[in-house]
Formats: C-alpha cells, structure tokens, sequence
C-alpha cells in the first residue's frame, strides 16, 4: 500500500517534509488501523510536527473518523472520546488543559494524538506521553538519514545526485528543518562543489532570524560555542543543549550543524563579538579571532588578548607571543605589547629576542611596564653572562618591590659591589601580606647578605628555604640568578655537596623557575655529577640540557666548564687540549661574576695544566681583585685561592702559592671546605718536597673528599704514592685514590674535532684497560716486576704480562719509548714527572 502520509501536495516543489522510514511505517500502521488512533509525536522546532498533523488531520477526515484541532480556548474536556483529538506543540498548553488530557488519555477509548518538543517537557506532559507509548511508539522527528532524504525525494519527484545528498546532510548537520530548507533551495541540475555554497547562503538570513529569536541567555551561549575552535558544547553548561536541541540548531551531542555556525560567524556583529572575547568566552587563542575581527581595534579585545597571552606564558610561550601580536592589532599600548612579548621570548629561551624587543620599545622611567621591563633587561644581561650590566640596569629602576630589591641584591652581589647591595637594604619595599614568593625574596636578599660574613651556616639556610618557597610559589619570572643555583653554589663553597645536589636534584624534578631555567639546572646537576665522582650522570645531564634547547652564553661558558671538568679527570692527556681550545670561543664571549667562579677555577686549572694560562689571566685577575675588594669573604674565596695554588704547581712558581695559603688560612676559622684545603695545600707543599707522610696525605685526601674535592684528593694521594719508594705506602696510597676516584671511561670524550675524538678514544677505551693504566703508573715511576705486583698485589708474572700487553698496544718499541708514550696517557704520572719542587709554603 503507497503511503498516505504523502500527499500529491509536495510534487510540485516547495519544501518537502521528510520522514525516517521508522515513522512512516507507524504513521501508516496508526492511520490504517481499527483501533482509536493514539499516537504521540516528538521533533525539534520545524521539523515538521505541524505539517504531520494537518496531513493526519486530512487521512481521518477521509477515512470517516471527526478529527478536531485543539486551538484557540477550545474546552479539551468536552471533546468526545470517539473524536480524534490533535493537539500541536502540548509542551506550551496551561497546566488545566493538561490535566484535561491526562483525564482523555487514562480512557482507552478516547482517541488522541499530539505533537511536542523533546524540550522542555511538564512533568505531567510526560506522564501523558509515556501513556500514549503503550499503545503505540513515540514517532520521534529531528534527524534523517540519506535513505530517508532519497526516499522522500523519489517519492516527490524532486531528482537529486546521491552526492548532493551526502553534502546536505553533512552542512545541515543531518537536522530535518535544515535538510527540508536546503532541499527547498536545491537546483536540480546543481553544478556547485561539496560545500555548497549557494545553498548555504540561501539558509543564512533564516537561521539567523531563527537564532535572533531565542531567549538571551541561549543565544549567548550558541554564539559562544560557534565562535570557539571545539567542535562540541562539552564545555558549555550541559543546561543549554538540551533547549538548543529543541530549537534544531543543536544536534543531539550538543554539537551545532555546520551552516549554524558559518551562519553565527557571518552574522554576529562586531561589537558582540568585542563583548564575548572581553567577557572570556571562546579563547581569543582560537585563530577564527583575527579572521573575524578583521583588524578591527577594541580595548575590550586588546585587554582580552593581553590576559590570555599572560595566562599562556609557562607553558606556551610562543602561543602567547601570538595572542601579544594580536592584542597590538586589536589596539594594545605598543610599549606593553613590547615588553609582553619580551617575557614570551624570554620564556622561550631567546634571550636576544628579548632583548631586542625591549630595546626597540625604548620603556622610560614613567612607563608602567618600566618595573617588567627593567627586570627583563637585567636577566638578558645576565644571560649574556655581563651581570655587571645587569647590575646597572637594575641600579637605574625603582627597588619598590620584594621582587625588585631581590633581582638588584643578586646582580650587585654578583658583580661584587657591596655598597650597592648595602644601599638596597636601607629602605625596605612598601608589602602587603606576605605572600610565598615575598617570602622566597626575602630569604634570598638576607641569605646573599649573610653570604659576606663570617655565619656562614645561616646564609646557607637562608639560601635553601628561599629555593623551597620560590618553587612553591610556581615563579617563573625572569631572574639574574636562579634562586636554586644560588642555594647549590653556597653549598658548594661551604663543602657541602650532598646538600647542593639535592637541592638542584629537587629543582629540576620540580621545574624550579620555569621551563626556561631547565637547561641551566641541568647543566649544574652535570657539574655536581663530575664533582661527586659520577662521570655518566653527567654526560647524561649534560645531553638532556643540550636537547633542552640552544644555551645562552653564560650556559655555554658552564657546559664547556663541566666538558673540562670530564676531560680532565677521565680522558686522557691529549683530549684536554681540543677541549680546551673549544672552550676558549666560549670564555671570550662572557665576563665571570662570583656566581660563576667555580666553572673559572676548572678552567684555570685545566689550562696552567696545558701551559696556556696567560690567556684566562685577565678573568683570574678580575676574579681575585672583584672578592679583594668584597673584603675577602671565606664562603666565596677559598675555591679561587685553591685554584690558584694549584696552578702555582702547574707553572712550578712557589712564590705564587703564598698569598693563595694565606688566604686559605685566614678563610680556614670560618668554613670547613677551607679548613680541609688549607690543611691539603700544607701536606701537598711537603709531597713536593719529597717528604711523604702516608697519614697526613691519606687524612688530607680523605677530607677534601668529604667537601666535594674527591678527585684533587685522589690527586694528592696519587703524587704521594709517586714520590716514595716505600711499597707499602705506594700501595695504600695507590688504593686511597682508587677508592677517592674510581677510573670510569667516557662515553664521549670531548673534543673540538674529530681526529681528536677519535684519537683520545681509541687511546683510553681501546688501548688500556682500567687495571693496565694503573700498572702503567707504576712503570712511569720504575717500578720492577716484582715491585709493581706487590705495590697492586698481583704477581711479577701478571705484571709483566700486563707490560707486553701494553707495549704491543701502544707499539713501543724501547723502553724509553714506551715510558714517553705512557707520559701522554696518564695525567697524574705526567704531572709526577714533570713536577720540580718548589719552595714549601709554610702552612700553619
């Protein structure tokens, strides 16, 4: 049997009303039955519940049967039973007339049928509904299907390509009044593409006025979810979908149809979108805002955009320069803009970005972004490694805030102008409540005070709760000196390393300052790996901070100080030489502050150690005259005066050891790191001489160790092992440094090319095992058989054994040649040989 729900009406066009097959098969079933028709139909706005009913309204009247429309104030409860009943829209009737319906449906004789939105629904709208579905399914309208859409088109008559049908439904989001309009408006012979856009355009001015219609609240909330990039309402309050839904501009799961959203972003003026972006709707992030706003300057967007790039600075830095250069389009200050987009390039790693930025923006003292970006100005310098520049940038701004005096102290303090630092504690900084962060400042300014004077232990743990409360506090602001670097160089300088590296151990699991600080903590965890005897941990620090992004010149300069540091005490004599020479492109480019005195001594060492050290002279030289002229505070001269005398040893100058033994001793009441070196420069001196006492060297090894100097106390105890004949005291000794420095190899030995790579690695892992390098030692000092097996207790044979093994290894031919070979290969036996003995320094 054909249909009944389609009349010949449609076949001459206009706009057709489609049903899923589901419905038109109960549709049919209700109309061709005997029994009262009882029926209830649900759909969306226009989805054709009116047009439905009028053609039902026509089939019962055919058929015989009284249908009566429910309009106007027709009384409900005098309609009889055996009438049909339609009532259209039953979710707007008055609470009387549904109670009337209520009483029609309890008779199963009475017949009924009415049509509702899924939205809202009375509760006693639903009872009423639920009693009509026992007797026969709800027909539920909104949404069709291809199928359905062919059907209805074959049945009218309208020819259409299957394609065409595919891209109505898709733009129309499968929404029955939107595929009905769209099929209304469609050409037979359509030559347009997938997007349609002449039927998209043809369904603009009706959505809009649709749209325009609903209540505030709910337009609000649409134009919300159309301007946004997400393509659901799943951040939208879950109260507006389902009125939406009812409206038929939301699709069930809350996501609005394609031509809805074109037709809302076609349409919404300006100004409301001015208005939705002020009021923190959509994320201005999205691209869709500068396409939509068209250039167009509004303090209300710029003010938007500014927030929202703020609020993307930590994590997406160069995220929030985009929102920055949109706020300067929308009509943001361009100095504000400047320095916002200054804080993202410093975030990002790029320093000279940043730096650029704030130059060019040329911020005067009365600028309100003066404070922001003088704060900048200073960390750039002080990335360029010229904290002395930071420190006049800062000299120049207003110390009204914890924040300012605390980023003056650490650039006065680190440039060594004391008056400077003094100055910035006579007028404290106007405070609100103490916040975390003001904490953390001000623990930092009394912990680099404390750092001059003698109570050393209190500056330390001033240094490390300021770490504490500044990672607490999430900062991540451009800083001359990260409070945790500054906590783990005093730790260092006090001797102690396990403190220092768990404090930057922390530091770096916790993201203390920020993502952009990660690469300057990593590259001190590698410093403090080298110094706690962990050659792997530090080459692994040294890659991760490396794959961390590109390093300023003041990382830099500390990365080729910790490849020295490596080179040094595990590769052999020729690698220091190509690492030293990389090293020098870098020590050009810097000035060394009292923050970085530790990577200069390594430097200094390494190079009186290759002859070269005239040209670190003018660094050493600043060095010395910038803590002189401090007064000499122990906690920041001692790792310099041990330095020093350690190159006085290199260079064989004994009168250059005596103002570094002075300065250790008078540095030696105060701090334990001084009073244990202070003790090993008076042993070293008398192992020079020639005179070994075997408890004094291996007590003044042990004690270096214990503040941090494992590998110079593995050295000390090496040069006396080299400087007796006693067996006995070569072995212990000899077992002292083994203990002190474990030999590890390298993974990759540094080197600035490859041949020298290639060559120190072959040299060192290829070429003598651990124990062969240590029986090499001892053939270097002359050692017989007999005599090198006692002193690392094997036997004679072994021994000799081991001596063929790396004559072959080496291609010695001679035994003078193999001892020159050997000289190249093992430091401490080079230093032992070439050693003369100067003059001891009297060490009280």
């Amino acid at each position: 049997m054909e249909s009944s729900t389609t009349p010949p009406a449609d076949a001459a066009g206009g706009i057709p009303m489609i049903l899923t097959r589901p419905a038109r098969a109960h549709i049919d079933a209700v109309v061709a039955g005997a029994r009262p028709p009882r029926l209830v139909l649900v759909g969306t706005a226009g989805s054709g519940k009116t047009r439905l009913l009028q053609r039902l309204e026509a089939e019962f009247a055919a058929q015989g049967r009284t249908p009566v429309t429910a309009v106007g104030e027709r009384d409900l409860a005098r309609v009889p039973a055996e009438e049909v009943l339609l009532i259209d829209d039953a979710h707007l009737l008055s609470p009387d007339d549904l109670a009337a319906i209520a009483r029609r449906v309890s008779d199963p004789a009475a017949a009924l049928v009415l049509s509702m939105r899924p939205w809202p629904v009375p509760p006693v709208l639903r009872e009423i509904a639920d009693a009509l579905e026992t007797t026969h399914p709800a027909i539920v309208l909104g949404h069709v299907t291809h199928a359905d859409v062919l059907d209805e088109c074959a049945q009218t008559g309208r020819p259409i390509a299957p394609a065409c049908v595919d891209d109505i439904l898709e733009l129309a989001g499968h929404l029955t009044w939107l595929v009905s309009e769209a099929l209304g408006v469609h050409d037979a012979d359509c030559t347009e593409d997938a997007a349609h856009a002449g039927v998209r355009e043809e369904l603009r001015d009706l959505i809009a006025h649709r749209i325009a219609g609903l209540d505030e609240d709910l337009r609000h909330a649409l134009e919300r979810l159309c301007l946004s990039a997400r393509t659901s309402a799943s951040h939208e309050p879950g109260e507006w979908i389902a009125p939406g839904h009812a409206k038929g501009l939301l699709q069930r799961n809350g996501q609005p149809a394609p031509v809805v959203r074109d037709t809302v972003r076609a349409t919404i003026s300006i100004d409301r979108l001015a208005e939705l972006y002020a009021d923190a709707g959509p994320s201005p992030a999205d691209p869709l805002v500068r396409e939509l706003m068209g250039g167009m300057q509004d303090p209300r967007v710029a003010t938007a955009l500014l927030k929202d790039g703020d609020a993307a600075l930590s994590e997406h830095p160069r995220r929030a320069d985009e929102l920055f250069r949109g706020a300067a389009d929308a009509g943001a200050d361009p100095r504000t803009v400047a320095v916002r987009r200054a804080r993202a390039a410093w975030n990002a790693g790029e320093i000279d970005v940043a730096g650029a930025l704030i130059d060019a923006a040329a911020v005067d003292a009365a600028d309100p972004a003066f404070t922001e970006a003088a704060a900048i100005t200073g960390a750039v310098w002080a990335a360029r490694g010229d904290l002395r520049m930071a420190s006049v940038v800062f000299a120049h701004a207003d110390a009204a805030t914890p924040q300012a005096v605390a980023h003056a102290s650490l650039a006065a303090l680190g440039s060594g102008e004391v008056d400077e630092l003094a100055r910035l504690g006579e007028t404290p900084p106007a405070r609100a409540v103490p916040s975390t962060l003001t904490v953390s400042h001000d623990l930092l300014v009394r912990g680099l005070r404390e750092t001059l004077g003698t109570q050393t232990r209190t500056c330390l743990s001033d240094l490390v709760r300021a770490t504490e409360m500044y990672t607490a506090a999430e900062c991540d602001a451009p800083t001359p000196e990260i409070p945790a670097v500054l906590a783990a160089v005093a730790a260092l300088s006090l001797g102690e390393l396990s403190v220092a590296h768990t404090v930057i151990d922390t530091a770096v699991r916790a993201r203390h300052g920020g993502a952009w600080a990660q690469p300057r903590l990593l590259l001190w965890q590698a410093w403090l790996a080298v110094q706690r005897e962990r050659p792997h941990e530090a080459e692994s620090a040294l890659q991760a901070a490396s794959a961390a992004g590109p390093p300023t010149p003041r990382e830099r300069v500390l990365a080729d100080a910790v490849t020295m540091a490596l080179t040094r005490r595990y590769a052999d004599a020729s690698a220091l030489a190509p690492a030293w020479r990389h090293a020098r492109e870098s020590i050009l480019r810097t000035r060394f502050d009292l923050y970085s005195l530790l990577p200069l001594t390594e430097f200094a060492v390494s190079a009186a150690r290759l002859g070269d050290l005239e040209r670190l002279r003018p660094h050493l030289d600043e060095a010395y005259a910038t803590v002189e002229r401090m007064g000499s505070p122990p906690m920041w001269s001692s790792h310099l005066h041990w330095a020093g005398l350690h190159c006085a040893i290199h260079q064989n100058r004994p009168d250059d050891l005596a103002p570094h033994a002075r300065g250790l001793l008078a540095a030696a009441p105060h701090t334990r790191l001084a009073r244990k070196m202070a003790r090993a420069g008076k042993v070293w001196t008398e192992v020079l001489t020639g005179h070994v006492d075997a408890d004094a060297i291996e007590h003044a090894a042990l004690g270096l160790a214990s503040v941090g100097l494992a590998w110079d106390g593995a050295r000390l105890a090496g040069h006396g092992a080299g400087r007796t004949e006693d067996r006995r005291i070569i072995a212990r000794l000899l077992a002292c440094a083994r203990q002190l420095h474990p030999r590890e190899e390298l993974q990759h030995p540094p080197a600035d090319d490859a041949r020298a790579t290639e060559a120190s690695t072959r040299r060192v892992n290829d070429l003598l095992s651990a124990r062969e390098r240590e029986v090499a030692a001892l053939v270097v000092q002359g050692k017989t058989y007999a005599e090198i097996g006692e002193s690392i207790f094997i036997s004679p044979r072994t021994a000799e054994h081991h001596i063929a093994r790396i004559r072959r290894r080496l291609g010695a031919t001679t035994r003078s040649d193999l001892i020159g070979k050997l000289r190249m290969v093992l430091e401490d036996a080079a230093d032992a040989h070439d050693a003369r003995s100067p003059r001891e320094v009297e060490f009280a």
